[in-house]
């Protein structure tokens, strides 16, 4: 038995094992069988009962895990081997064990005994021999593929706390270069071979289900390494090594999949052919060799598109149009149109496109990928030399476009998941997106086609009463709205012109009556009209209107556009005023009748702030008697959706847009009138003098819509004009706030609100906090919200809470509270040092109870949510930056639980949390290296009372900085190294204590040249030097390899 038969059977036999222990056995293996392996002669041994079997068990398995006994086992292995009993008794002994080792010396000893006693064995045995061998080696073959290619998707999963991100990468990139292409031809000799064999079995079978896994986990691998595990966008181009380019120079590479493919029907050698037809162009150095290749995969989806190959199956059928897509996503349209028989393919291509869309069992994905590839055929029209007649695209896109509607309408009456389709708006919006290049291409034709269809469905719609069928021609009405609203959007300054404008005029036409008439309907309708099918119309009516705003209401478009006069003509005299007025109106049609319909009001929600936000609409609307009458206006008669919709996230919405019209030089004067209502109900609550009042779920409901709207109003605030009339409205009633905290502190759904609120109000974007110099605004601002922060503070420090309510009763409110914080250090409207200079304790109120509240949660538990963790590190790199004395003063404790902290973030992942976290450590180090030169100071005794009760933090700062500056690839190296130097001249006994410790003499030399002409300060141009001398220490370091490795470990 050879090398390559050793590890054939031991990828059969073996359960995974990592590399090491395979290379393991097989050194043991080879050494073993360079050695004399049997003596001449000797006695025989056979296998008569259990024990015999324990003992061949026991010896099997010392072979390979005893490398020292190996050639005394060997021998007496071969006392078995040699016994022509064993041509018997090798079945018995596989039935009884399933071990490995047992297993391969049970193969290894079959072999000798079969070449010693093969003439004298009978017939019948020499056929039962053959056949097991035959299957053995079979399902070696097949078990050989399955473990390479688990090795292969292992190498390439970023998955795992073993290895950091670079080690990994490391590794896969040595296993690209060394052994992948290896792996793939493996793949194509096991293909070739399943070709070639005449007998077909179940075992055949596995071993091409296996090669062709092999081979899609070779061509799926991720060759550069630029793919992020958290990313799901799907990668386009295969990056295939130069290496590898004569293996897709022989076209024999690409016609195997197609030839397995036609012979099994199998999806995964489609799938093989989706990663061939995207490697990267520039593999092939000519273009005659792109043509070659090109060519070639046309050839074979040609044929498969000639005979409906394999289209019974779905997956098949997907797989294929993948394969078809990514050809066009690979090359340029002018490239394929010069193919030898590019008409008769696409012709195929037309009527395979017209065939799916008329089938419903065809999966959504599949006509989303073939109406993908005809959008990107139609987009290059543009770029075709010459004739673009010869592209066939006019010929065959007005055939597919009609196709896909007629398939919509029909399929309204009948599918059942219609419903779920049209409800889900994302949805319906990406699998629209490549309907405008179909469907402009030829517009008169796909216009008229919907024009008729329209006017078919609505006049019908108008006089049936049968709600079965108003079902159904609701969902058709949608599906043509819905087509209309993408069309109108798709308009460009290429595809439009005078008469396609007039025909967006025909649609939009249609589609406004349609509105108006469903509307009236409702409101003299007696009973509640909830059905799917019309809250689909109802979305699409939204949908509609949005692109109609984006594309035609504007000052660009008004004075080139011809939609407004034909809309005249259809509707009565209309401009762009006038449709914009129209659909405010729809708006408040929505919050008013569709009030318990939370999709409906998300996106009517989503049209107004566009509406009001954007910049031509915005202008339209400021000075309007309808903008002029929502600011007198807007209580819960207004809009009922506020009390009858469950989601209050939309009062913020809606609050926003609103306040986007008040804070105007046109409408600020509206502010007194506005804000009426809320000051209303402040004064109501602060009346309110019993805590089970407060406690009612009528009056948390009030609360909550009152903090969810005044946030919504502070958030568009963003002027200093607007900022200082929220504050002189919300400033008195702070007393409110803190009475809510003190009364709901066990009511997460309410504390938490207001905590946002109070996050936003803080929040000094755009300057906005910008209060005149003599004016007290900006410590009132901060004074009043760290009393409700304190309080707030103190009153859940001590609340206990499972592991599964830690977030939503603790961390949520927690993170807020941080989020807060940092805003008001950060914001430049406070000078802190006054609030200690007038001994006032707000700041360190705030400071210490937020120091608490992180002492009473573990840094695990922090870590364990992300985006904790994320705000956590902004407000301690916000302290230390401007606050760095008050943290050194701080008692050991709060101290200790910063630098831990820190500590933690160095190495992290995430190179923006790692930056902050050497930030932090540079401005405490460098303040500990300035107080360390003074005699006698407060500070430097807090200092020398830190590090005495946390003796070995500094050390595993250092420790810590030094291996990621040896071992990380990820590094800001100027981050790294500030605080690096910081430690060492701060503590360089300690450093020197190291450098004694195991280093070799190499060692020490780089340690010593890391200091070199580095003095003993913190100035820029030192910094800058010691920085240089880091690469050069960096780089010698990771030269040393081994040497350095050891010496680390010595130190941690």
């Amino acid at each position: 038995m050879n090398h390559e038969q050793f590890l054939e059977e031991f990828f059969f036999f073996n359960k995974p094992l990592n590399i090491c222990r395979l290379i393991f056995y097989y050194y043991c293996y080879c050494n073993r069988f360079k050695r004399k392996s049997t003596k001449k002669g000797g006695w025989r041994m056979s296998i008569q009962s259990n024990e015999d079997y324990v003992r061949f068990e026991e010896l099997c398995v010392d072979s390979f895990h005893k490398p020292e006994e190996a050639i005394r086992i060997e021998e007496i292995l071969q006392h078995y081997f040699l016994n022509p009993n064993f041509l018997v008794e090798y079945k018995k002994i596989l039935q009884y064990s399933k071990n490995s080792c047992v297993v391969a010396q049970v193969s290894r000893g079959l072999s000798k005994c079969i070449t010693q006693y093969w003439n004298s064995i009978p017939p019948t045995q020499r056929n039962d021999i053959t056949v097991f061998e035959t299957g053995e080696i079979l399902m070696a073959r097949r078990y050989k593929k399955d473990r390479l290619r688990d090795i292969i998707r292992e190498f390439n999963d970023q998955a795992g706390d073993h290895l950091s991100l670079t080690q990994h990468r490391n590794l896969s990139i040595l296993l690209r270069d060394q052994v992948l292409m290896r792996f793939y031809t493996i793949s194509l000799d096991s293909l070739k071979f399943v070709l070639s064999t005449i007998e077909k079995n179940e075992k055949i079978d596995r071993i091409r289900e296996c090669a062709l896994d092999l081979s899609l986990a070779c061509l799926t691998f991720d060759f550069i390494k630029a793919s992020s595990i958290e990313s799901s966008e799907e990668i386009l181009t295969v990056q295939i090594p130069v290496a590898w380019k004569h293996i897709f120079d022989d076209l024999n590479t690409t016609d195997l999949y197609f030839k397995i493919y036609k012979t099994y029907f199998s999806t995964k050698s489609l799938e093989c052919l989706i990663s061939v037809a995207s490697v990267r162009k520039s593999l092939f150095h000519t273009e005659d060799e792109r043509v070659k290749f090109i060519t070639n995969i046309f050839k074979g989806t040609k044929d498969i598109l000639t005979n409906n190959t394999g289209f019974f199956n779905e997956n098949n059928h997907l797989s294929f149009c993948r394969i078809l897509e990514r050809i066009k996503t690979n090359y340029h349209l002018n490239q394929l149109v010069a193919i030898e028989g590019y008409p008769d393919w696409i012709q195929l291509l037309s009527h395979f496109t017209i065939e799916t869309l008329k089938n419903p069992q065809f999966s959504p994905n599949s006509i989303y990928y073939l109406l993908s590839l005809w959008a990107k055929f139609v987009a290059s029209i543009s770029y075709i030399r010459g004739d673009t007649t010869k592209a066939c695209l006019d010929k065959y896109t007005p055939t597919i476009m009609e196709t896909f509607i007629n398939s919509k309408i029909e399929g309204s009456s009948f599918l059942e998941d219609e419903d779920e389709n049209l409800m889900d708006f994302d949805k319906m919006v990406e699998m629209l997106e490549n309907i405008p290049f179909l469907g402009r291409l030829t517009y008169n034709l796909t216009a008229k086609q919907i024009l008729q269809l329209f006017d078919r469905a609505t006049q019908q719609i108008a006089v049936e009463t049968n709600i079965d069928n108003i079902t159904v021609l609701e969902r058709q009405c949608a599906w043509l709205v819905y087509t209309i609203g993408c069309l109108i959007f798709g308009r460009t300054a290429i595809n439009s012109s005078e008469e396609y404008d007039t025909l967006d005029g025909d649609l939009s036409a249609r589609v406004f009556k349609l509105i108006d008439f469903c509307d009236k309907k409702m409101q003299v309708e007696s009973f509640k009209n909830n059905r799917e099918s019309r809250i689909a119309l109802e979305l699409s009516f939204i949908y509609f209107m949005q692109n109609f705003r984006k594309i035609y209401i504007g000052e660009s478009t008004i004075n080139s556009s011809k939609i407004y006069p034909r809309l005249s003509e259809l509707l009565g005299i209309t401009d762009h005023n006038t449709i914009l007025f129209s659909i405010i109106r729809k708006i408040g049609f929505n919050f008013k009748y569709w009030c318990d319909v939370d999709e409906v009001i998300k996106r009517s929600l989503e049209l107004f702030w566009d509406s009001v936000n954007g910049h031509s609409t915005s202008k339209i609307l400021l000075n309007t008697s309808i903008t002029h009458d929502l600011l007198k206006n807007h209580n819960s008669e207004i809009f009922p959706f506020l009390d009858k919709n469950p989601n209050t996230k939309h009062r913020t919405t809606l609050y926003k847009a609103i306040a986007k019209l008040l804070f105007t030089d046109e409408n600020t004067h509206f502010f007194d009138e506005f804000i009426q209502p809320f000051e209303d109900i402040m004064n109501k609550l602060q009346m309110i003098q019993s805590v089970e009042i407060f406690r009612q779920e009528e009056t948390k409901r009030k609360i909550i819509g009152l903090m969810r709207d005044l946030r919504g109003i502070i958030t568009s605030a963003i002027s200093k004009k607007s900022y200082q009339q929220v504050f002189e409205f919300l400033n008195p009633h702070f007393s409110v706030f803190l009475k809510i905290v003190q009364s709901l502190i066990n009511c997460p759904e309410v504390i938490n609100i207001l905590l946002k609120l109070l996050s936003e109000y803080v929040y000094n974007k755009q300057t906005r906090l910008n209060f005149e110099s003599s004016s007290p605004n900006g410590y009132v601002v901060f004074r009043e919200t760290s009393k409700i922060l304190v309080a707030y503070g103190t009153s859940i420090l001590n609340l206990q809470c499972s592991t599964q309510e830690l977030y939503k009763f603790k961390l949520k409110g927690v993170s807020t509270l941080m989020i807060i914080f940092t805003r008001s250090l950060t914001g430049n409207y406070c000078n802190f040092g006054v609030f200690e200079l007038f001994g006032d304790r707000s700041f360190h109120s705030l400071l210490d109870i937020t120091l608490q509240l992180l002492n009473s949660i573990t840094l695990d538990e922090l870590v364990n949510f992300p985006k904790v963790s994320k705000i956590y590190m902004v407000l301690i790199e916000a302290l230390c930056l401007n606050h760095t004395q008050t943290i050194l003063e701080l008692n050991s404790t709060y101290f200790g639980l910063i630098m831990y902290s820190i500590l933690k973030a160095i190495d992290n992942q995430d190179i923006h949390l790692s930056n902050q976290a050497c930030v932090s450590l540079d401005k405490i180090i460098s303040m500990c290296h300035s107080q360390a030169k003074k005699k006698d100071s407060k500070t430097l005794n807090a200092i020398r009372q830190h590090f005495t009760e946390h003796h070995t933090l500094l050390k595993q700062l250092i420790d810590k900085l030094f291996f990621v500056v040896i071992y990380e690839d990820n590094l800001n190296q100027w981050s790294i190294s500030k605080p690096l130097l910081g430690c060492i001249l701060f503590s360089p006994d300690l450093k020197f204590l190291q450098l004694n410790q195991n280093s070799s003499d190499k060692i020490e030399v780089l340690f010593t040249q890391l200091m070199t002409d580095i003095h003993d300060n913190l100035e820029t141009k030192n910094r800058d030097k010691f920085t240089q001398n880091v690469a050069t220490f960096r780089r010698e370091m990771r030269l040393l390899g081994a040497s350095g490795t050891r010496y680390f470990k010595s130190i941690l």
